[in-house]
């Protein structure tokens, strides 16, 4: 059984992995030669809420990173605009939880990653950031 903590980064992860049409989402780490163009998943584990009167915490809020990249500024905009369709608006479905829809919270500009060179094209990737907060409370 996993915990409260893994059961919404598994909803979060299946919902950037659903949908058409698909592409490559890592979890956190990227392997040396990663498949272009693709995304990252950053997932905090929450900040607990006391909501109760006995503080005992049912809410939490949860805040996620997307790192949407590609060899070219249009490849990487093709994937920011897949991941937002598939997690904007979105209440990602944890047993036992009740979650509001998921919001963008901030983005950065799309940009050159000058540390990495695809070794197979030898161009710099190109990669844009949004974050993400929804909340979630026990049913």
């Amino acid at each position: 059984m996993t915990g409260p903590v893994s059961a919404h980064h598994a909803a979060v992860l299946g919902l950037l992995q659903g949908g058409s049409p698909p592409f490559t989402v890592y979890d956190g780490q990227v392997p040396t030669q990663p498949s272009f163009p693709y995304a990252v998943l950053y997932m905090d584990t929450g900040i607990d809420d006391e909501t109760k009167l006995c503080r005992v915490p049912d809410k939490a809020v949860f805040r996620f990173q997307v790192t949407s990249v590609g060899l070219t500024v249009p490849s990487a905009l093709v994937v920011v605009d897949q991941t937002r369709a598939r997690v904007l608006g979105v209440r990602a479905g944890v047993p036992q939880r009740s979650l509001n829809p998921i919001r963008k919270e901030t983005s950065l500009p799309v940009r050159e990653d000058r540390d990495v060179t695809d070794t197979a094209t030898q161009r710099h990737p190109c990669f844009a950031v949004d974050t993400y907060v929804f909340e979630s409370w026990k049913d």
